[in-house]
């Protein structure tokens, strides 16, 4: 096992908060964090940030990019991957929530990033 990387039974998940809620995403998915005016937006799914011009930046099937605005990111933490928790659809929250995690006393919800992509088309996005 190298001490340098992530262990294989470990996710990298990158906390960031929006709105007030603290949501989570696989590390893999952020190409960078830069200002929510660079780029292309998706828009708000998960709401409206409620300061600051952050964004997560990943990229979309076919190249390019788009940003997701946020107001700031809260780290990234190694979480081993049987600390993670599928949510049933019959859960009712946006379809871009795939999870869940328990940091400490607070829960994180997981997002899919990729998913809150509007412009995918489903040709590219399986």
């Amino acid at each position: 096992m190298s001490e340098l990387g992530p262990q294989a039974d470990e996710v990298q998940i990158v906390l960031f908060e929006i709105g007030g809620t603290r949501y989570g995403a696989d590390m893999t998915q952020v190409r960078r964090i830069g200002r929510a005016t660079d780029l292309e937006s998706v828009g708000v799914p998960l709401g409206s940030p409620s300061s600051g011009q952050r964004a997560l930046i990943f990229a979309v099937p076919g190249g390019g990019e788009v940003c997701l605005p946020i107001d700031g990111v809260l780290g990234v933490h190694p979480v081993p991957r049987d600390a993670l928790r599928r949510l049933p659809l019959a859960v009712g929250l946006s379809p871009f929530i795939i999870g869940a995690w328990l940091d400490r006393d607070q829960t994180v919800l997981l997002v899919d990033l990729l998913s809150t992509n509007p412009f995918r088309t489903e040709a590219t996005h399986a």
